[in-house]
């Protein structure tokens, strides 16, 4: 079970996120519902250890073999998301991770995702990033100039919000 709940158009979720970088490129995501690229990321369950869970989350959607190398960040998040012409209010907290590669892979995998999406995985070159839409920004922004300690981020990237 997914720690996080939903109260009407409310929604909570406690996620990890795994940075993987390798030869000066990151692995993001995209899907078939969005017009940008993410860090891969999945919800934390219940009972899980966070960093237990960013191990699972990366190995199932890379099809990889990856350990966390260690904690980057803390990242609070508000957000905006439509679904089925529905618009929610989201809140997420997301141990951000830097993951080391057991055995590096290059998926071409895509998983599917609820809702009729599917996630496509892509190596984008950190040279290209500044002109791409990458997902959320304090990510983009870490990914970017990894921390030397842990840090607590709140960023509010709601429509109706300035950051």
């Amino acid at each position: 079970m997914d720690c996080g709940f939903k109260s009407g158009k409310n929604v909570f979720r406690y996620r990890v996120a795994g940075i993987i970088l390798d030869d000066g490129k990151a692995l993001l995501a995209t899907n078939t519902m969005t017009g940008y690229f993410y860090i891969l990321s999945g919800a934390v369950n219940l009972g899980e250890a966070s960093e237990e869970a960013a191990v699972r989350v990366m190995n199932e959607k890379t099809g990889g073999d990856y350990n966390v190398s260690r904690l980057l960040t803390i990242v609070e998040t508000f957000f905006d998301y439509e679904f089925n012409d529905t618009k929610y209010d989201f809140q997420e907290v997301t141990f951000y991770y830097l993951m080391e590669p057991g055995d590096i892979k290059y998926p071409e995998q895509k998983n599917r995702l609820g809702g009729g999406r599917t996630e496509t995985l892509h190596w984008i070159p950190l040279s290209e990033t500044a002109g791409k839409d990458i997902r959320p920004k304090a990510g983009k922004e870490m990914m970017l100039d990894l921390p030397l300690q842990v840090e607590t981020i709140i960023s509010d990237e709601r429509s109706d919000h300035s950051s």
